[in-house]
């Protein structure tokens, strides 16, 4: 598995990480997403790294980082983080996330806001789960998930990252075959198709997708109250099943009204801190017409889009038009937003 730009490890507490640094200047630390590695970085580096010292680990189970058999969370995805700028001696630093690593980068904000200066989110969730993504629920499955990642793998990367359609068989996949909304997919040469490709292969990672979106993710159901309160109802593994399985296709399950909540302790969370996020039109399909994004939309009207502005009270959005993979579809264009908002 190779990486662009010089690797580097550090034992962060008990998990040994994989990192690329470059430049010079203030710290900026980007968290990649899945199916992924620090890789997906590479063009952001190489144009941030003129103006910030840039970070870009491996998050755990993937990459060239450590891939221990425990069980995962959202809060141990942050305490990596947090463990990771102590090994490096950083007290603060700026922070990124595409993705997992835009949830993850939320929750290090909400739980040491002190130590991360300015926080920009693209294509990513805070504490709730869009209702089209059944994916997560399908990780709840046994052993399945296991069954088609063994089989599958560089698949579901092609799929992910050229649009090519997948023939999977005796499998139950978690995506169907068509490509992703909106993607761009002449973005993936070969160099990337094969450095993903071997990335995922490896059982180490298998393990930690299905950590991912099955333990990091308990999903609860939102209850609001006359009075103003909320509450929520863990559904647990058996109701995360039954939503994959519903006969009409787990989007016309009752439960997914509204989207599911798998961070309920982060519900009244705040973050006081300029914030950014970034999303495509897979995202935030509103803001976009026929003349692509619309600058005057007005982020925050729906359940969802209220799940950032709760607990950003100094957000900023941008809407890119280009597919899910954002920082190697729109690299140059990113970077320009980047550079501006953390400058």
């Amino acid at each position: 598995m190779q990486f662009p730009f010089a690797s580097h490890f550090v034992q962060a507490g008990d998990l040994k990480i994989h990192f690329m640094k470059e430049g010079q200047g203030e710290p900026l630390i980007l968290l990649h997403g899945w199916p992924q590695t620090s890789y997906e970085w590479r063009h952001q580096i190489r144009l941030l790294s003129r103006h910030f010292t840039v970070y870009a680990p491996d998050n755990r189970g993937f990459g060239a980082t450590e891939k221990p058999r425990i069980r995962i969370t959202r809060d141990l995805l942050a305490r990596d983080v947090l463990a990771f700028m102590d090994a490096l001696g950083l007290e603060s630093a700026s922070l990124c996330g595409h993705d997992w690593g835009g949830i993850i980068a939320y929750k290090v904000a909400v739980t040491a806001p002190e130590r991360i200066r300015r926080l920009c989110l693209i294509d990513t969730t805070t504490m709730l789960w869009p209702t089209w993504a059944a994916h997560a629920f399908w990780a709840n499955l046994h052993p399945e998930p296991y069954e088609f990642l063994a089989k599958y793998s560089d698949e579901l990367i092609a799929w992910c990252m050229t649009g090519k359609r997948p023939d999977y068989r005796d499998v139950v996949a978690p995506f169907p075959p068509d490509p992703l909304p909106g993607s761009e997919t002449g973005w993936c040469d070969a160099a990337a198709l094969r450095h993903y490709s071997e990335a995922l292969a490896d059982p180490g990672s298998h393990f930690a997708t299905v950590q991912y979106y099955g333990s990091a993710m308990p999903m609860h159901r939102v209850i609001p109250d006359a009075s103003g309160r909320t509450t929520f109802d863990y559904i647990g593994v058996h109701g995360a099943q039954a939503i994959w399985r519903h006969p009409g296709g787990a989007h016309l399950h009752p439960d997914l009204h509204q989207p599911l909540c798998y961070g309920p302790e982060d519900w009244n969370a705040r973050y006081e801190r300029p914030a950014l996020f970034v999303y495509s039109p897979l995202m935030v399909p509103e803001a976009f017409g026929a003349g692509g994004w619309n600058p005057g939309y007005r982020f925050g009207g729906s359940f969802f889009e209220q799940s950032f502005t709760r607990p950003f009270p100094k957000l900023e959005t941008q809407g890119i038009v280009c597919g899910h993979f954002i920082p190697e579809e729109a690299p140059d264009q990113l970077a320009a937003v980047l550079q501006r908002f953390f400058g």
